[in-house]
């Protein structure tokens, strides 16, 4: 037995599985450097170029922050297994920590802000519905002295709209047109603070951002202690705490989803909007959706299938959350990989969504890849614009729901058009920013229900 045992374990050594299996694990490339910070500063340099460039060692490459080893991979079946399969081997890494890390920015929000968790998916619907008149009108208040071919500064509205949007939504808060200046300046000026800030806004009011906080934590006390109920989200975070409610922990909670979502929805608008105003045909079919489904003053969304397929594909090119990452718990061998404890395994949605082995054509803007409406014939884990956990599904469902109402009522009124059609670049920060100011002219295509012209 002992020279049976012995002589298979003999052909074992010299057989090719024993040495690829054990002795030859394959060598994760990148590229090379001697410096005290490895990478960092070609990372923060060009951070989206610097991710194109690992794709020529592969679907998994690697580089070095410091003494900190990260890795990056375009692979579904190793993002499932280090994700799902081996979840317990793997910690996640705090958006707030990877940001400040690599890029040496703040954000405004907590991670469990993305998540929504205040509400839950069933609720999510009703929620819009009771205020999907509220936002319509904050619109239309917003565009009602909009002209035929004038030129917008498209972004600045959209913050200016979603500031006055989210605050009915999260408070129940109505504000005026000239507090949306100011608020929004007061967010403006809240990055600023944090860290780079590629829009910058005239800050006519210093005392702005603290004008802000006290609002809002004045409207939590007044609801708590007056016991008065609404139709927002503050409502579902009261009706959740019972007899004891900490005013202050309520306050911020709530803050916090209301920057993330602040920033998750004028991102995804700004975007879509961009996309629109370069591709006319889609644009007029999305108005002729639109028309159909419009019933009087309000507009059903439930039927707007190719809305959908334009929010989808928006965020497929530039997705909300563009990077992630997870940390190893202890040493461990992955899909034929060795991962040691503490590495970064980091996954890029935005590098995923252009892979073009999976991808028709991925750098095109083409809303038909999207069947029914949402779904795409794409591996699992290869779409993830707010990334792979399961709650992320919650947040997104919100911030499809309000985008979809807010781009309804935007593109039913107006055609946009580029003032220069040169494509605009996305510059990697917490989001994908715009390396420069999205100016469009708008087309008046109708006034509330009042068609104004059917062929623009």
């Amino acid at each position: 037995k002992r020279v049976v045992f012995s002589g298979l374990l003999f052909y074992l050594f010299k057989s090719r599985i024993f040495r690829k299996g054990v002795i030859t694990l394959p060598v994760i490339q990148g590229p090379s450097s001697y410096k005290l910070t490895g990478h960092l500063q070609k990372f923060r340099e060009n951070p989206l170029g610097f991710l194109e460039n690992l794709t020529q060692y592969g679907e998994i490459a690697t580089f070095r922050v410091a003494h900190k080893r990260f890795y990056v991979t375009r692979d579904p079946q190793l993002i499932k297994d280090v994700v799902i399969t081996n979840n317990k081997a793997f910690q996640k890494i705090k958006l707030t920590h990877m940001f400040k890390t690599l890029l040496g920015e703040e954000m405004l929000w907590t991670d469990e802000a993305l998540y929504m968790s205040p509400i839950q998916p069933s609720q999510i619907k009703q929620h819009l519905t009771y205020n999907k008149e509220a936002i319509a009108k904050i619109i239309e208040k917003h565009t009602e002295t909009w002209e035929e071919g004038q030129l917008r500064m498209i972004v600045k509205d959209i913050r200016q709209i979603v500031v006055a949007v989210l605050l009915q939504l999260v408070f129940g808060i109505s504000i005026q047109d000239k507090d949306k200046i100011h608020y929004v300046q007061a967010l403006m000026r809240k990055k600023e603070k944090l860290g780079k800030i590629y829009i910058r806004l005239p800050l006519h009011q210093p005392d702005s951002d603290e004008q802000l906080e006290q609002l809002l934590f004045e409207r939590v006390q007044m609801r708590v202690q007056n016991k008065t109920e609404g139709k927002d989200l503050l409502q579902y975070i009261l009706n959740s705490c019972g007899e004891d409610i900490d005013e202050r922990e309520i306050y911020q909670q709530l803050n916090s989803i209301f920057l993330s979502m602040y920033e998750m929805i004028t991102h995804v608008c700004s975007w879509s909007i961009y996309l629109l105003s370069q591709n006319t045909r889609e644009h007029l079919q999305l108005h002729k959706e639109i028309q159909a489904y419009a019933s009087g003053e309000s507009l059903s969304t439930k039927n707007l299938t190719y809305m959908r397929k334009i929010i989808a594909e928006s965020m497929r090119l530039y997705p909300p959350l563009w990077l992630f990452g997870r940390q190893a718990r202890e040493d461990i061998q992955i899909d034929g990989y060795s991962i040691k404890k503490g590495e970064i395994m980091l996954i890029s949605p935005y590098m995923m969504h252009r892979h073009e082995d999976y991808f028709l054509e991925p750098s095109e803007f083409l809303p038909d890849r999207f069947e029914k409406g949402g779904s795409i014939d794409v591996p699992s884990y290869m779409y993830m614009p707010l990334g792979i956990d399961h709650q992320a599904e919650r947040g997104m469902d919100y911030i499809t729901e309000i985008v979809t109402i807010f781009l309804s009522e935007m593109t039913k009124r107006f055609l946009f058009q580029l003032t220069k059609p040169e494509s605009i670049a996305p510059m990697a920060g917490v989001m994908l920013n715009m390396k420069e100011e999205l100016n469009v002219k708008n087309l008046i295509l109708q006034h509330g229900s009042k068609r104004v012209t059917s062929n623009q």
